[in-house]
């Protein structure tokens, strides 16, 4: 195997690792709770917050007619009971009563429409609770699926290494420096593959005395463009 594909198999090893540990990183990032399933939490919360807010607003109406129905009856026994015989008096009281049971009948429809509120709201509360639902099992079978990907990832980025490991063993210390050197220049790729005169690390074609000393050199042999290191193999 000659320094170059030495090289280039170094390389394509390199960008295998950065690509997998890159996907790695955004599988670990995503087993977490999705924002769909953050959202359809927060809405149901809300749901349950407002029909909460209801059902204390009905127990409280509950009270207050309880209270205006005792009220009327205890006004009632008055207006009715015959212990009271002055004329001013009972009308006044009648009054009173009359007060009260408008009162009463306001609070009534008041409560009829907190029930009818609590109704439409238990209904979108199941709504949403089954939406949820739904989306917490779409996101199990997701995090299954990541997990699975991300135990991949791992034994494959583990092989990849150790083949790194073994090829940079049986390399020379000034290519690699080269080559890393090379890397840091430019974007990642320190060697390129030529392919019928096309360097594919930047896409141009080179001069025909390049091609053929890149074919026939032991040496390692630049990209007169890009500078890359540059690698024929069979596909030249």
């Amino acid at each position: 195997m000659s320094r170059a594909e030495f090289l280039y198999r170094l390389q394509t090893l390199d960008l295998e690792i950065v690509e997998k540990t890159n996907r790695l990183q955004e599988v670990e990032a995503s087993l977490r709770e999705s924002e769909a399933l953050r959202e359809a939490r927060r809405s149901l919360q809300a749901e349950k917050e407002r029909l909460a807010e209801l059902q204390r607003r009905l127990r409280r109406q509950d009270m207050d007619l309880r209270s205006l129905t005792h009220k009327i009856a205890t006004e009632e026994e008055k207006l009715y009971g015959g212990r009271i015989r002055n004329p001013k008096e009972l009308a006044s009281i009648q009054e009173e009563v009359q007060y009260l049971k408008r009162s009463q009948s306001k609070l009534e429809d008041e409560m009829l429409e907190t029930m009818l509120e609590i109704e439409d709201v238990e209904a979108e509360a199941v709504a949403r609770q089954e939406s949820l639902q739904e989306i917490v099992a779409e996101w199990r079978r997701g995090q299954a699926r990541l997990r699975e990907e991300g135990a991949a990832l791992r034994a494959r980025m583990a092989k990849l290494k150790g083949e790194r490991k073994a090829l940079r063993a049986s390399m020379n210390d000034q290519d690699l420096t080269m080559y890393e050197e090379l890397r840091l220049e430019r974007g990642g790729r320190g060697a390129a593959r030529l392919v019928r005169g096309v360097c594919q690390g930047c896409g141009v074609t080179l001069p025909t005395s390049e091609v053929q000393q890149a074919r026939r050199s032991q040496a390692l042999v630049f990209c007169s463009n890009c500078g890359r290191i540059l690698y024929v193999g069979d596909a030249w």
